[in-house]
């Protein structure tokens, strides 16, 4: 009895899997046309080399030729557009990207004045390229020309050894002259008897070693210096965190001749009722001497310690990162700028307003300057994650509108032909500002007219300052005009225009005034030629002074630094003058002075 198969599997062995003739009809027997071997393996009339013709074997077959065929493509490229074999070649209207643009006009000698190679013909097409549907044929790089000899030249100090221009042969068989540099950088000419010729590198390095401090030495003294000035920084901005007092034009028991509390005011500090007249009307001046009923109107007070406090706390916030710092200074510019309340109109009509006039004087329009500080503060403030976005926007719509006051107003345009002080500080003020609503092109056309406009008048080929010199107090003066022109030159390097070292046509500039009141500082103002009534304080001066030695590096302010700093610490050690430190204002004008595009954020205070 046969074993029954147990597997409910089909037999890969059973009659199912057998290979079987496509066309049955053509295979063996039946006297019919055999494609291949009979069953039996004998060879029917006829029979065909491949055997059976079968399903798998058609396919095997058909496979085997086409990989025989991508092989052999492969190898020989076939199917390469060519090669010939018929493929046909699709041009494509590619689009120029610079096809709106006029093709450059070549001068008759080329670009610039310089020889050009094609001459007056026509540059050839790209190489291989497709443009606007035309196909180019491929050009071959016109063959390269030899070099000349690389000439050192010897005030190149950079160029160090024979660089491959040795005595015994250099490029193209000349001898060239080795250039050698001594120890300090120096380049020296052997050929003109050992003649150094200095470099900028060789004189830094030669200052570095003449250093009377280490380098250890110097870090130490810079690490003290700033911490001592965060240290100040911060006890400022602490007092002005803990003041509670409303900052507002709106504090105030009188209003200015529009009777509206949102106006503000401020009293001109040189006038005093006139005794001649019934009730003192109109005031008159008395140049030099400050009337103190100016302390009855406080907007100006409010205003200028709203700015420093604002100021003081961002730059502590920075510092430190505080959180406090940066939402008071928010509280306060909203108090004096936004809250319907407590806001202030975007005019000074009535600023520096002399008792018995209807508007106020162009000299109130100077009230404002320092709002530069503010927008400093804000550089850093907006950083805080818990800022108002919309603080900033708002501040700019207030600012839109008072620059336009500042552009259209009578007073305003009267302070801005001002060939003293007022003048140059009008110029400080709307730079600032239009930076602030980023118009960079209408500041740099005031930088730009401030060299004919502030120096050329300002400053005598001696460096005397007119204006400020028949001021009675002609030494402060002097210093104040100074340090705006300084400012003015500051925002020149954000803005591409050199104040530092430009000259007027009679030599005028600002290094000139600074010089001219160097002998007078050493000697404590022994000699000033004018009158000056209050004294030389040296405080400004000598912030003006550590300004030039960083920008022109003039080897005698050094010196008098060295004999004004200890006088002017003296004094506020003895507390006759606030305790500041100059050391963020040095560093920073170090790093970002004279620097197209630094921002000089840090700098800005130590002027004003």
């Amino acid at each position: 009895m046969a074993m029954r198969n147990s597997s409910v599997l089909p037999s890969h062995s059973g009659p199912q899997f057998k290979d079987k003739p496509i066309l049955s009809g053509l295979t063996g027997g039946g006297g019919g046309i055999s494609l291949g071997n009979s069953p039996t393996g004998g060879s029917s009339g006829g029979g065909s080399p491949f055997g059976r013709i079968t399903l798998r074997r058609v396919i095997l077959y058909s496979g085997s030729c086409l990989f025989v065929y991508i092989i052999l493509s492969t190898m020989f490229g076939l199917n390469r557009p060519d090669s010939g074999s018929g493929f046909p070649k699709v041009k494509h209207q590619e689009h120029d990207p610079y096809e709106d643009l006029p093709n450059p006009v070549l001068p008759p000698n080329g670009v610039d004045g310089q020889n050009d190679p094609y001459g007056d013909r026509q540059p050839p097409p790209p190489v291989g390229g497709i443009q606007h549907g035309q196909e180019y044929p491929i050009q071959q790089p016109p063959p390269m020309q030899q070099a000349p000899p690389i000439q050192l030249e010897h005030s190149d100090p950079l160029s160090a050894g024979d660089g491959g221009n040795s005595a015994s042969g250099g490029v193209g068989g000349e001898s060239e002259q080795q250039v050698v540099l001594d120890d300090d950088g120096n380049v020296v000419n052997p050929g003109d008897q050992g003649e150094i010729i200095e470099s900028a590198l060789a004189i830094a390095t030669r200052a570095r070693k003449a250093s009377p401090v280490s380098y250890a030495q110097m870090l130490s003294a810079a690490r003290r210096e700033r911490d001592y000035a965060i240290a100040l920084m911060v006890r400022e901005a602490e007092l002005a965190l803990a003041s509670t007092e409303v900052y507002s034009v709106t504090n105030k028991d009188q209003t200015a001749p529009s009777n509206d509390i949102h106006d503000y005011l401020s009293l001109s500090k040189y006038f005093w009722p006139n005794k001649d007249k019934p009730g003192g009307l109109p005031y008159k001046r008395i140049d030099g001497h400050v009337n103190p009923e100016i302390e009855t109107v406080r907007d100006y007070r409010l205003l200028r310690t709203m700015i420093r406090e604002v100021h003081m706390m961002g730059m502590a916030y920075h510092f430190t990162g505080r959180k406090e710092f940066a939402d008071k200074c928010a509280m306060r510019l909203k108090e004096w700028f936004l809250d319907e309340a407590t806001y202030m109109n975007p005019n000074i009509n009535y600023g520096s307003l002399r008792k018995g006039e209807k508007l106020g004087a162009r000299t109130g329009v100077l009230d404002m300057f320092t709002i530069f500080r503010v927008f400093d503060a804000l550089h850093y403030l907006k950083q805080e994650p818990t800022w108002p976005q919309d603080l900033i926007p708002q501040l700019q719509g207030w600012f839109t509108r008072y620059v336009r006051w500042l552009e259209t107003s009578t007073l305003a345009n009267v302070e801005r032909k001002g060939n003293n002080n007022h003048g140059t500080y009008f110029d400080v003020q709307i730079i600032g500002i239009y930076l602030f609503l980023g118009r960079v092109d209408d500041a740099r056309e005031v930088a730009l007219q401030a060299l004919h406009t502030r120096i050329d008048p300002q400053i005598t080929a001696r460096g005397e300052q007119p204006e400020e010199m028949e001021r009675k107090t002609s030494w402060y003066y002097s210093v104040f005009n100074l340090q705006a022109l300084m400012t003015l030159a500051r925002w020149g390097d954000d803005l591409g225009v050199d104040m530092w070292f430009y000259e007027g046509p009679q030599g005028q500039s600002i290094k000139k005034a600074i010089d001219f009141m160097l002998p007078f500082a050493l000697k404590g103002g022994e000699g000033w030629p004018v009158e000056n009534l209050k004294g030389y304080d040296m405080t400004d001066y000598l912030k003006c002074l550590q300004i030039g030695w960083h920008i022109y590096g003039d080897e005698r302010y050094l010196e008098a630094i060295e004999v004004l700093e200890p006088k002017v610490r003296r004094d506020m050690e003895e507390g006759k003058i606030k305790t500041v430190s100059t050391f963020m204002c040095d560093m920073s004008t170090l790093m970002e002075a004279t620097t197209r595009g630094g921002q000089g954020f840090i700098w800005h205070w130590c002027l004003t």
